[in-house]
């Protein structure tokens, strides 16, 4: 595979001279856009995260703005855990001149199947005030990864059979607040990722699977703003950076050639903004903008270590990714809350660049959840998501940054996912009283 103003440079042949084209490095099924996680908050999943990124009564939106940490009382743990269960069919259609697709005499391999796989995932928070001003906390999250994984045989076994990608990021957050409208807040994330691709060496039926394998860590920051304008509104704008990573691995290309390469992706920032206003004692409504710079994840160079030379090249040439939501809450009584939200998501991924490791597209949020309060202590939260695409085509041909000559691939894709999400949050005790200076008297 190659650049887009590289093609005719390089083929799937030159597998066996050690130059497999795996052009979609770090893409998986996820459900934020691309290969990015959005489900960090149990609160915030039963309203489609509207209002993520300011506080409510929940301090998980410090993965979206640490600047929430400055909403603690005393010390406050919150943790919640995602099952994301998708349905991805992907279904071969006909491709004008297509040598593989349906009605040609050389399509024996079949449809890549249902390729999304079940995925778990946990996230933590933590968040302290030492006194009036100063706040500390730390996120613990998996900001992207999942899994794609085809049947073993299928008419776009060059462009992908599985894919492993697990990440983890821990954000230490320190926090200052000015007053009771204004806090300000920054933090340093370092973020640990693993990935394992793996693809057919040539379209031959059980033809063995070259595979990509390597990890790293790097470093990203996070800065956040909250406003609280009065007792019952609040607006919060978190800043997540890029990180770069430089990934160190193998290239396993069966009986050919076991090879150490190395690419430097940048996984892109984020900007959050959010409100929430309190309208009467029980209702309370909430919004989320959210963008996301894919546009720089473009096309990466894999080298050859012991080359030094490019290997092959990366072409995913996304756009930027948007997202938008609007929910509420109504408190029940004192001690259910119930949420509902709405949200809609812009893919980064298009009909000219669409993937078969990532047949990401354009998605309807629609989400129900709440919270359980035990005490004054502990609360539960909990919440539902149904997303669904519409009309998702892949078409590999000429014009398409993947494109191997001479496989072109089309398929349908239908795709929909349920998220279920639950989680706890307990309060130690506020913060610490100031200490009474004592005046001894003669």
């Amino acid at each position: 595979m190659r650049c887009a103003n590289r093609r005719g440079t390089t083929s799937w042949t030159a597998i066996s001279a050690g130059a497999v084209g795996l052009s979609t490095l770090l893409a998986t099924e996820a459900f934020a856009g691309a290969f990015a996680i959005r489900e960090q908050s149990a609160y915030r999943q039963g309203a489609s995260f509207a209002g993520e990124a300011v506080c409510g009564d929940s301090v998980a939106g410090a993965f979206w703005n640490p600047a929430v940490v400055s909403c603690a009382d005393g010390l406050e743990v919150e943790g919640s855990l995602s099952v994301i269960l998708p349905q991805t069919d992907v279904t071969t259609d006909p491709f004008p001149g297509s040598l593989f697709g349906p009605g040609s005499p050389l399509f024996f391999a079949g449809d890549p199947g249902d390729i999304g796989e079940v995925g778990w995932v946990p996230a933590a928070t933590a968040a302290y005030n030492f006194d009036n001003n100063w706040y500390f906390g730390v996120t613990i999250n998996g900001p992207f990864g999942l899994a794609t994984d085809t049947n073993f045989n299928h008419a776009a076994q060059i462009y992908g059979r599985k894919s492993e990608v697990f990440s983890l990021n821990v954000n230490p957050i320190v926090g200052y607040r000015f007053n009771d409208y204004f806090a300000l807040a920054a933090g340093i994330g370092v973020e640990y990722i693993d990935i394992k691709l793996t693809q057919a060496v040539s379209p031959a039926p059980f033809a063995p699977s070259a595979e990509l394998s390597g990890d790293d860590v790097g470093v990203g920051a996070t800065v956040g703003i909250l406003i609280t304008p009065s007792p019952d509104t609040e607006i919060g704008i978190g800043y997540r950076s890029p990180v770069k990573h430089s990934v160190d691995g193998t290239l396993t290309i069966p009986l050919t050639a076991q090879l150490p390469v190395s690419v430097e992706p940048t996984l892109p920032e984020m900007i959050s903004a959010s409100f929430s206003h309190r309208f009467t004692d029980a209702f309370t409504l909430m919004g989320t903008a959210e963008w996301t710079n894919w546009s720089r994840f473009g096309t990466f160079t894999v080298t050859n270590d012991l080359t030094g030379l490019p290997a092959t090249f990366l072409p995913f040439e996304y756009k930027d990714g948007w997202f938008f939501s609007l929910g509420g809450e109504y408190d029940w009584n004192d001690q259910w809350t119930l949420r509902a939200g709405v949200g809609w998501e812009i893919s980064p991924v298009d009909d000219a660049d669409r993937a078969i490791r990532l047949p990401d597209d354009d998605r309807l949020w629609l989400s129900i959840g709440g919270s359980y309060d035990w005490n004054d202590r502990l609360k539960l939260n909990f919440g539902y998501s149904f997303l669904t695409t519409f009309d998702t085509r892949i078409a590999i041909g000429p014009g398409n940054p993947l494109y191997v000559p001479p496989v072109t691939f089309a398929a349908d894709v239908d795709a929909n996912v349920h998220i279920l999400s639950v989680g706890l949050k307990y309060r130690f005790g506020g913060a610490p009283e100031p200490v009474e200076e004592i005046v001894y008297k003669n």
